[in-house]
């Protein structure tokens, strides 16, 4: 399991993220109405909660549901009528049952003698806009907590989401994962460019490809062992994290070594290192005694000894003459 103990991950901010960037109030307004029109929670109860969640005040919230028409005051008739819609005959006649009013009638009659006694307990309603702004929005704020609210803003997750609405669901938290990878590998951005990976190798444990896994699996593996991105800075540097460790040890079992080993020299080669601390067959080698379940500690303290914390480590350049050396 991908542990994540640190700040989302924003595309637009490497630092100073604005104090109130996590809250969005397309977010904000489908969990309200999410929590009236499916949780059946009042409008009040439901502000209250959202307000909690939030850190908002429930007064600026009434306001701005109200403002915007999500909420709508009940002398308005026909939203009254059209949120009504919502109810079947028989629940309204429970409803008027409850509450010892007649319950014979037409519908019409039924929905006047309703409105006429407040039966729905509020003197504001979900507007026929929340339903409409609910229908829309909830594909892509599904999409957003399923696979990607752990670790990235909403705020630029539907920034990208009203680019590439018309994909296939499956592809877009894939494409909205690449690229903060890509974007981490133009800025350099070493820790980033390994988390992004690891989060998108955990959305694919989570769907069970195992394969796609593998690649990104090796790509942190790769890039640890051999941080280009800060060669200025590797004294407390850890060539083989745990997770990348346990997760290639769990492939081992769904895949196999020799799958793993070829995968590895693809993945290595794609990232075309033009500096190496250490060599791709020096890398084979831990990666040959990870799969033989060596203990990490001492590979990692090899690794320090060897590159990491060794003053005298010499960074290899690779050129046309060199290429094959390696």
């Amino acid at each position: 399991m991908l542990d994540f103990n640190q700040e989302k991950l924003s595309i637009k901010y490497s630092g100073n993220v604005p104090h109130d960037y996590d809250i969005s109030l397309v977010q904000v307004t489908f969990d309200f109405i999410y929590s009236v029109l499916k949780n059946e929670n009042t409008i009040d109860n439901a502000i209250k909660d959202i307000s909690k969640h939030y850190a908002l005040s429930e007064e600026y919230l009434f306001d701005y549901f109200l403002e915007n028409k999500f909420i709508i005051d009940k002398t308005n008739k026909n939203d009254f009528f059209e949120l009504l819609k919502n109810y079947n005959t028989k629940s309204l006649k429970r409803m008027l049952k409850e509450h010892g009013l007649k319950t014979s009638g037409k519908r019409e009659k039924i929905e006047k003698r309703i409105f006429d006694n407040n039966l729905i307990g509020n003197d504001y309603y979900i507007s026929s806009k929340s339903k409409v702004f609910y229908k829309n929005k909830k594909r892509r704020i599904r999409i957003f907590n399923e696979y990607l609210s752990d670790y990235y803003y909403f705020i630029e997750f539907n920034e990208f989401y009203m680019d590439n609405y018309r994909k296939k669901e499956f592809n877009i938290p894939i494409d909205f994962i690449n690229l903060h990878i890509r974007k981490s590998a133009e800025d350099k951005k070493h820790d980033s460019f390994i988390l992004n990976n690891k989060i998108m190798a955990q959305h694919f444990l989570k769907t069970e490809n195992h394969d796609k896994m593998l690649e990104y699996i090796l790509a942190c593996f790769c890039m640890n062992l051999n941080p280009i991105w800060k060669i200025n800075d590797l004294k407390h540097h850890l060539g083989i994290d745990r997770y990348t460790y346990e997760n290639l040890l769990l492939l081992k079992e769904k895949l196999s070594k020799n799958i793993i080993i070829s995968t590895y020299y693809l993945i290595w080669d794609s990232f075309n290192f033009e500096r190496l601390i250490l060599s791709k067959y020096e890398g084979y080698l831990y990666l040959k005694e990870i799969l033989n379940s060596k203990d990490l500690s001492k590979m990692n303290k090899e690794l320090d000894n060897k590159f990491y914390g060794n003053n005298n480590l010499k960074i290899k350049k690779i050129t046309q003459k060199t290429l094959f050396d390696f």
